[in-house]
């Protein structure tokens, strides 16, 4: 029994062969290189709220409600080492600052930019927009808008966002080249 392939069925059965190689060699290099992100959806991450209503708290304080209730505002959505680092760090450095500066706030809201970064300790580097209305020390209303970095975790059993810190100025410029 004899088997006949023709050179025109070689040549066909070739040609799908190097096609085939060529697109899963360039889907390869495209998912190694993170090209195929730009193409696909992207899922928003959920449970960001404490996160962000941190940072909320953190930016347009209740300057009448005193510093220890800004302090339980911004600590509700942070984590526990995040809230003692704010507690014993910087807390009451910014809470100085935000008090004399004779503005009254009066609302702010922060939005998710971008996932930046993932830390070997599995936190995660966001980038926001954060947006404060006050009144100046002359009783009229401004709009202070600017864009953030801040440190935030997972927390697996309430499946929530949790911010850790804020990046300071240096960190960002170090970091990022000062891209807030």
């Amino acid at each position: 029994m004899n088997i006949a392939i023709s050179k025109r069925t070689i040549q066909n059965l070739l040609i799908t062969l190097a096609l085939l190689c060529l697109a899963g060699t360039g889907a390869y290099l495209a998912w190694q290189n993170n090209l195929l992100e730009r193409f696909l959806p992207h899922w928003e991450l959920q449970g960001t709220e404490p996160a962000l209503g941190a940072v909320t708290a953190f930016f347009a304080p209740d300057i009448e409600n005193g510093y220890e209730a800004w302090l339980t505002q911004v600590c509700i959505g942070m984590s526990e080492d995040g809230c003692g680092l704010l507690h014993n760090m910087y807390g009451e450095t910014v809470w100085q600052a935000l008090d004399t500066s004779d503005s009254k706030f009066l609302q702010a809201n922060t939005t998710l930019l971008e996932d930046v970064e993932t830390l070997e300790n599995g936190h995660h580097i966001w980038k926001l927009n954060v947006e404060v209305r006050f009144l100046d020390p002359q009783g009229a209303e401004q709009t202070n808008r600017m864009q953030t970095y801040v440190q935030v975790s997972f927390d697996k059993e309430s499946r929530t966002w949790r911010l850790e810190r804020i990046l300071f100025d240096q960190e960002i410029e170090q970091r990022y080249g000062g891209q807030s």
